[in-house]
């Protein structure tokens, strides 16, 4: 058999081998995994009524200044929040409400995560400030502030002012205005090569700086559908190590050493079916965006991209959990002759700069290039409050050119992670991945400000 043929057919095995092991993952965890107790949610069962109801909604004093008004609201509600906790029975929900009262809200808060993939664990503050002093027609404001660092030296700063025009809804969403600057030191990331057999074992470390200036409008229209554009501004400086230098240059990793600045138009327009969050049944989102990459300093590096996304769900009920179906296409087009800076490339593997996860079983950032296709499909439960079960099965790929993006040489992994939950959303993971080509991946992450049932505006910067 030719070389090319033998080959092909142990990617095919391998692709079968993965997709067997995550269909015997998915029937263990419906047949043994055993049903919750109760669903989640944020509102615990309030004590029965009586001549004196123990901890009664917190008198908030009024205050003219936005700061005050949000600190002393910010005690209020913890003070309730720990009233329910010693008084009322069904503890857990309660300390559920407690512990979102910490981290999220109005005031000064804590807060606790990553910062990118492989930063290590990060902490630090957030301060949300809101202007919600006239009434429910009327624009709503809030400022958010928050910085961050790790115990790896990684850190980042940023703040938000959103706007939210609350005398236009359509479909019970209003328009929406966002203004938002951000500033990342990353000191250490991995690069593996460009292109889609790169080797693990090329793996060499370069830093890099960004700062951002991003703004942002959100307009619903009928029929599910929201349309969005902004004006940004970027500034990029890689730092590449001795070993990036005598490994790479610029034909293998364009833009190592150029400090780039970048304006950059954007415009997107996202779907939702049903309009509304459904629990279950079935429901299906898709966006794509358009960004042009502007290049003002630094060189030749001015380019086009596409991403587009699409995401299809069906929830049976607590028992039984969730099924998703989900996409992702990025096309970049550089202009003239110029080329896309390697940190600007999307990634595969574990999870890219923007912390999202396809390919769990390779390693973080571990294919690069211009373009990106990835398939996934999932499946979630609740265990027992607050831990949930995923299971994920996963094909992609990234190319040089949009033609690279076919469907032979994907590469292909398997994976289990566990959640643990609060107010209804996935807080915190650890995700166990598997790939016929480099086993196991064990990755983590995490983010407070993710936690669910917090008004729009209040969720911090990161």
């Amino acid at each position: 058999m030719p070389s090319a043929e033998r080959r092909r057919e142990r990617r095919l095995r391998g692709i079968r081998r993965t997709w067997v092991a995550m269909s015997a993952l998915l029937i263990c965890a419906m047949v043994a995994v055993p049903a919750p107790g109760h669903g989640q949610t944020r509102d615990a069962e309030p004590p029965p009524s009586g001549d004196s109801m123990p901890c009664p909604p917190p008198s908030v004093p009024s205050s003219s200044d936005p700061l005050v008004r949000s600190l002393v609201t910010e005690w209020a509600d913890l003070r309730q929040q720990w009233c329910k906790v010693s008084k009322w029975d069904k503890t857990w929900p309660t300390v559920q409400d407690l512990i979102v009262d910490v981290f999220t809200g109005p005031g000064l808060h804590p807060t606790a995560g990553i910062i990118v993939p492989g930063s290590g664990a990060a902490g630090g503050l957030a301060l949300n400030v809101p202007w919600n002093t006239g009434g429910l027609t009327d624009p709503r404001f809030s400022v958010n502030l928050e910085g961050r660092a790790s115990d790896n030296g990684f850190w980042e700063v940023g703040g938000k002012l959103q706007a939210l025009f609350a005398g236009h809804s359509e479909r019970g969403k209003a328009p929406q205005f966002t203004l938002l600057t951000t500033h990342q030191d990353l000191p250490q990331l991995p690069f593996y090569g460009v292109g889609n057999d790169t080797s693990r074992h090329n793996r060499v470390l370069y830093g890099l700086r960004d700062s951002a200036i991003t703004t942002s409008f959100d307009i619903p229209i009928p029929f599910g559908f929201t349309l969005s554009g902004g004006l940004d501004g970027l500034w990029f400086t890689p730092d590449v190590s001795t070993s990036f230098n005598d490994a790479h240059n610029e034909a293998s990793a364009p833009g190592l050493h150029a400090r780039t600045t970048y304006v950059r138009p954007r415009v997107a327009a996202a779907w939702a079916y049903p309009d509304s969050a459904a629990l279950y049944g079935f429901s299906t989102s898709a966006a794509v965006a358009y960004g042009l990459y502007g290049a003002v300093r630094g060189g030749d590096y001015s380019f086009s991209r596409v991403d587009a996304r699409l995401s299809i769900d069906y929830g049976l009920d607590q028992r039984f959990g969730r099924f998703r179906g989900q996409g992702r296409l990025v096309i970049s087009e550089p202009f003239a002759r110029d080329r896309v800076p390697f940190y600007l490339q999307p990634t595969l593997g574990g999870a890219d700069i923007n912390d999202e996860n396809f390919l769990r079983g390779y390693n973080d950032y571990r294919f690069r290039a211009p373009n990106l296709v990835a398939y996934e499909i999932s499946y979630e439960r609740k265990i027992v409050d607050p831990l949930g079960i995923r299971l994920f099965g996963e094909l992609g790929k990234v190319g040089r050119r949009p033609g690279d993006l076919g469907f032979d040489n994907l590469k292909s992994s398997a994976a289990v992670s566990i959640t643990f939950r609060l107010g209804g959303a996935a807080v915190a993971e650890l995700s166990f991945g598997w790939s016929g080509s480099e086993g196991m991946h064990v990755y983590g992450t995490g983010n407070t400000n993710n936690v669910g049932g917090v008004a729009a505006g209040l969720r911090g910067v990161f």
